[in-house]
This record gives C-alpha cells, structure tokens and sequence, in this order.
C-alpha cells in the first residue's frame, strides 16, 4: 500500500469525486488505528466536509499506485 499524508483538503467535492473515481481502493487511518475503505463507506466521506482541516492530519492508504499521481496532484493545489 501507498501512504499519503493530507493536512489540507480544499475542496472537499473533488477530493470525494478523485476517491470515488480511483483505481484501487482508498484506506483512511482512524484514530484507533484501524482502516476504513472510504470507497464501501460513503459516510465517512461525507463527514470529511465537516472536519477542519487544519486541525487534523489525515493518513491515507492507497493500494493501486496509478491513484497516488491524483492525489500528489490534488495536494499540491490541483484541487482547488
């Protein structure tokens, strides 16, 4: 798996949208460290509108490599 580290997320609609349309599936790392597939949970996706960003680093795992190109290009400013 491919671990991609998200301090920011500035536009929460295309960060849900690249999930949803990626290859593999998406693995956000809880705070009990446990793995939710975000791809087979839509509530945790949605709630991802409410977090503050600022406030919490988030940790996600990637296991097809071809989707971390999206999500290096959405950190650093493709999803504005």
């Amino acid at each position: 798996m491919y671990k991609v580290n998200i301090r920011r997320i500035k536009n929460a609609d295309k960060f849900i949208q690249m999930v949803e349309n990626s290859r593999g599936a998406v693995f956000l790392k809880l705070p009990d460290e446990t793995f939710c597939d975000l791809k087979q949970n839509n509530e945790v996706l949605q709630m991802l509108h409410m977090i503050n960003p600022g406030e919490v680093r988030l940790d996600f795992f990637l296991t097809d490599s071809q989707d971390s190109y999206n999500f290096m290009a959405y950190m650093v400013g493709a999803g504005a």
